[in-house]
């Protein structure tokens, strides 16, 4: 009886394991960005509706997925070359701007 319940539950795990579905599929990998295929379908159909274009083609999905790509790599830029400054910093900053135009016009 106990090999039944565990072949049973092997099975059972095993039609699981098969019968899953893929939900979603990374389709482009940009520095530690991902590009989902599901965002690609929402983007395309939005660049489809707005120019009146089949959302099936495969030409307008590549262009789609490469202006993607694109943003990727400028947001990838941008987070390279951005300056993190401190609150304290931003303060003393002003406060100086401050004082500066109380001494020039009192």
């Amino acid at each position: 009886m106990k090999q039944f319940i565990i072949g049973l539950f092997l099975l059972i795990s095993m039609n699981n394991l098969t019968a899953q579905k893929v939900l979603d599929k990374i389709v482009a990998v940009v520095d530690n960005e991902i590009i989902l295929q599901s965002e690609l379908n929402f983007q395309v159909a939005s660049v489809a509706a707005q120019r009146h274009l089949n959302p099936n083609d495969e030409k307008l999905k590549r262009e789609v997925l490469n202006k993607m790509i694109e943003e990727k790599l400028v947001y990838a830029k941008a987070k390279l070359d951005s300056i993190q400054v401190t609150d304290a910093e931003v303060n003393t900053q002003l406060e100086n701007q401050i004082n500066y135009f109380i001494q020039q016009y009192g």
